[in-house]
């Protein structure tokens, strides 16, 4: 084998190594990827585009009102977002409801929601779940970690991963990404 050979091996065995050290420093067993870009509405009428977070950490929680787990960890979040808002963190909610215009509404009074919630849509599962015919569902509530560069960097399934809805674990996450 040339040296030219050696060192082309040892390049592709350090660039495996150091994937697999972020991925593992991250907690999600996957290689981190460049947020995909949207643009949803409010529940309230307005327009959110992702570019307006830019530069933020961004927990994006998927969910839908008439879950019990979300309705647990919703008011949960809310804390959070007070907490972290000023330092950078945006919690985004993206609601599945069938009936958005209807439900939301109340869900976001009873729980005392200031955070954006967005009427979500095929596409934002697709793009951020990886919803497809071979896979056409996934568990609420689903968290997703974006750090401030635009990276997924965390991806919490209820039932899957505890940070879906152990919120203290999901917190110290947070509190890693702030501090980037």
């Amino acid at each position: 084998m040339s040296m030219r050979e050696m060192k082309g091996i040892a390049g592709a065995v350090l660039l495996l190594l150091t994937s697999a050290v972020v991925c593992v420093a991250q907690g999600t067993g996957k290689t981190p990827r460049t947020a995909p870009y949207f643009i949803l509405p409010t529940w309230d009428g307005k327009v959110l585009k992702s570019t307006s977070l830019k530069g933020q950490v961004v927990l994006l929680d998927f969910f839908q009102t008439w879950c019990p787990d979300c309705q647990e960890t919703s008011p949960k979040l809310q804390k959070i977002y007070e907490q972290y808002k000023d330092t950078g963190l945006a919690v985004i909610g993206i609601s599945h409801d069938k009936d958005a215009a209807k439900s939301i509404e109340p869900f976001v009074k009873k729980y005392g929601i200031t955070f954006p919630i967005l009427v979500g849509d095929l596409s934002v599962a697709i793009s951020y779940i990886g919803v497809s015919p071979q896979k056409p569902s996934f568990h609420i509530p689903y968290v997703v970690l974006v750090d401030r560069k635009g990276n997924i960097v965390g991806e919490y399934e209820q039932g899957i991963q505890k940070e879906a809805t152990d919120i203290p674990i999901l917190e110290e996450r947070i509190k890693k990404l702030l501090a980037e």
